[in-house]
């Protein structure tokens, strides 16, 4: 805007000094058009310059802003130098520990010096290109002096013009030359960053072959060792531990993040399930050993059990801190639900805890802190096989618990041999993942106990709003469900537990490379991960389907109204758990769509020999979903077959007769033959009784009395309807016989035979009263 109204100006003030020249001699006629042809020239040199200014004006505040950079730089160089550091400590047992955490935090640090990098390149390559427009201004031109009004006024044009030019140019300089210190900076700790990668996975690669060495002479030839001056580094090297663990908790906050959307997750569920269960008054007599209303110790213990598996590789300090918070976690959920004896018990456990952690935790290697561990490993012995003894005889359901202590006998025990042959490295390793795998595999157990019970709440609540809350057995739920969570917590643990032992990237690279090694059978290229992932994701899609509608109260033994209703959509459900799975699955093999089409080609012609009758069926079963002719808890009889439906699957059909047996009908058969519903808009069903006077009954007077009779039995049975009056009809006569037939509506089909019993003995009671007899 300031160009465009600057090059007005002049024009119009080139236009004002044309009335003046006209007014001049016609001698001078010629030089005037010739200084006229020059102003105008000047005028869009000025133009163009102002707005070449302008443009470059606006780009360089849009260039990289390395304000950021600048400030978060040095604290890059400090990260670097603590890990420099560290790695130059000449400690003779090595913390693997430290040097895994000193790899991903290198990792972090290369993959944001890399971005900058890469951001400072681009902005040095747009402002070389500003540099170079800027160039293309030239010095204003000289000009002989003149007391002219039009050179005065391009003079001063120029000058302008010029001077911001210069201030342009020397604020473009500037940030041209602080990007490329910043781009030196960075590229000197980039590749110092890749030389400590270099020293870390050399470090590492020695360690296999370091540890398993003797770095101490064994315990029976070892010498007591002076205490060491203090050494005028260790404040230094401490700063920079701290500097580490900041960088650490500064860059995975997401991992707390995620443990904090767990926790709520967990406790948003319980708590809203105990808050229906008090709005619909339902009284929760089950015997929970762990969970209670308001479960903030509970929560806390699923959060600090699963948060190991968010990162393999912390640091120590934060990993005992997690240890620390889930013992602190479990004493609060035990203290409610232990005998005081055993809650004594846990405490002495926990303090036990506690102090061998401090002990492997401690870099002291002297004669003393050898006994003292010596000492406290022989004890964990101890303390695992009576801590088994518990387990096998009081403590059952933490039954997950049997291999993990099993384990924690054996580690403490190599620990003990490793101390004693002195073997340093490996007996504090073996110890470390003794004692967290013992206190992960609690946690763990405990959790698998909270879901369980956190599950049953949820059936007991979603069947109590429906007045049916007792109407299942959860015995033959519950060992399905603890068997699939043992399955993976104990694939949880596993993962931790190798990370704490160093062996996992080996057992994972081993895992890797036998799941993605591609293979070959005929053209067709294949991994036995993908084939894995294939059978996993039908066999989670078929439990899905199985197991979905226990989170909504249904059972499939109850014949209410809404449990119908319920039980149609989740037919629905379940079909489409199994298309995605399926979907998924075929998905997952990494095949391509053309060898896919290929199979499924195969598959018709299978489909159009033999498998008509399986298609067909399995086609019914989607028809029947969606058409829905009958629900679930319908009372239908088929091809000369009653029962109340029980479940409609894909393929085929359930019905549970009056007698209790189960019939299994094809959906093709229910599809393809007369269905009768009895209870499609209601449970009403007519019914009727046969009834004989004894000989001797008066047709007249006793015939009336009894129709009253049985009329007053029918109206007063809480099982008929009395808004639809019963028929008593005399069906035949034979002598002095009278045959009565009475008909009736009940108001539930399935109290058919129940509801006759009742309503025929009030009958011969009220006969018995008033004189009459049945033959």
């Amino acid at each position: 805007m300031k160009t465009t109204w600057l090059s007005a100006f002049l024009l119009l003030w080139l236009l004002a000094l044309a009335p003046a020249a006209a007014q001049t001699t016609v001698a001078k006629e010629d030089t005037m058009a010739v200084d006229t042809t020059a102003t105008r020239d000047d005028s869009y040199r000025l133009e163009v310059g102002y707005t070449t200014l302008s443009s470059i004006s606006g780009q360089v505040r849009k260039v990289f802003d390395t304000r950021g950079l600048a400030e978060d730089l040095p604290d890059v160089v400090e990260n670097l130098k603590a890990i420099q550091y560290t790695l130059k400590q000449k400690g003779q047992v090595v913390d693997i520990k430290q040097l895994q955490m000193c790899q991903l935090m290198l990792t972090t640090l290369q993959d944001e010096l890399g971005e900058w990098r890469t951001e400072l390149a681009e902005a040095n390559k747009q402002l070389a290109a500003m540099q170079a427009r800027l160039k293309s201004i030239a010095r204003p031109p000289v000009r002989i002096a003149s007391a002219d009004a039009t050179t005065l006024a391009l003079e001063r044009s120029d000058s302008a013009l010029w001077a911001r030019r210069q201030r342009i140019g020397g604020l473009l300089e500037k940030r041209y030359l602080k990007v490329k210190q910043l781009q030196t900076q960075v590229a000197a700790s980039y590749i110092q960053g890749m030389e400590l990668q270099d020293e870390v996975g050399d470090q590492l690669r020695r360690y296999s072959r370091t540890s398993a060495k003797l770095n101490y002479p064994p315990l029976w030839e070892a010498e007591s060792i002076p205490p060491l001056p203090p050494d005028p580094k260790a404040r230094k090297a401490g700063q920079y531990r701290r500097e580490i663990i900041n960088f650490y908790f500064a860059h995975n906050w997401d991992n707390w993040a995620y443990m904090a959307l767990i926790g709520l997750v967990f406790y948003g569920w319980v708590s809203f399930n105990y808050r229906r269960a008090k709005t619909a008054g339902l009284a929760i007599t089950e015997p929970f050993r762990y969970l209670r209303p308001g479960p903030v110790a509970a929560t806390l213990v699923v959060m600090f059990s699963l948060a190991p598996a968010l990162e393999l590789h912390p640091p120590p300090v934060y990993l005992a801190l997690l240890q620390l918070l889930l013992l602190v976690a479990l004493t609060a959920v035990f203290a409610r639900s232990w005998s005081r004896q055993l809650f004594l018990y846990w405490l002495g456990l926990v303090a036990f805890f506690v102090w061998l952690s401090i002990t492997n935790a401690n870099a002291t290697t002297g004669l003393g802190a050898r006994w003292g561990l010596l000492g406290l490993n022989a004890l964990a012995v101890g303390i695992g096989a009576w801590l088994l003894w518990r387990l096998r005889q009081t403590l059952a359901q933490l039954r997950f618990l049997i291999p993990v202590t099993g384990l924690f006998i054996g580690l403490n025990a190599l620990a003990v041999f490793c101390n004693v042959v002195g073997r340093l490295s490996l007996a504090k390793m073996f110890s470390t993942a003794a004692i967290f795998g013992l206190t992960q595999g609690i946690g763990l157990a405990v959790f698998i106990e909270l879901f369980t019970e956190a599950f049953h709440l949820q059936i007991l609540c979603s069947r109590g709003s429906e007045g049916s809350a007792g109407a299942f057995d959860y015995d033959k739920i519950e060992p399905q469900l603890m068997r699939l969570l043992t399955v993976l917590a104990g694939a949880l643990w596993l993962v931790v537990f190798t990370s704490n032992l160093n062996i996992y990237n080996l057992i994972y690279g081993l895992f890797d490379h036998f799941l993605t090694a591609t293979h070959t059978f005929g053209s067709t290229e294949f991994t036995y991960g993908n084939v894995l992932l294939f059978f996993l994701i039908l066999y989670i899609s078929a439990l899905l389907q199985r197991y979905i509608g226990y989170f909504f109260g249904d059972v499939g033994n109850d014949d209410s109204v809404d449990s119908r209703q319920r039980g149609s959509w989740l037919v629905a459900l379940r079909l489409l758990l199994v298309l995605v799975g399926f979907a998924l699955a075929t998905a997952a093999t990494g095949l391509p769509l053309s060898k896919i089409a290929i199979v499924f080609g195969a598959l018709s012609v299978g489909i159009g020999l033999g498998l008509q009758s399986i298609v067909n069926n399995l086609v019914s079963g989607i028809i029947l979903i969606f058409e829905r002719p009958f629900h679930v808890g319908d009372f239908i009889e088929v091809a000369g077959k009653a029962g109340r439906v029980h479940d409609i699957g894909i393929r085929s059909s359930k019905l549970t007769s009056v007698t209790g047996s189960e019939i299994i009908v094809p959906n093709g058969d229910l599809l393809s033959n007369h269905v009768i519903n009895w209870t499609r808009t209601n449970d009403h069903i007519r019914t009727d009784l046969s009834l004989r006077l004894a000989p001797g009954t008066d047709l007249q007077t006793d015939l009336q009395t009894a129709r009253e009779l049985i009329q007053e039995e029918i109206k007063t049975s809480p099982y008929t309807m009395h808004n639809l009056p019963p028929e008593i009809l005399l069906s035949s006569i034979n002598g002095q016989v009278y045959e009565l037939k009475v008909l009736f509506w009940i108001t539930n089909i399935r109290q058919e035979q129940l509801t006759k019993s009742e309503i025929l003995a009030g009958i011969y009671r009220r006969f018995v009263d008033k004189g009459l007899t049945l033959s």
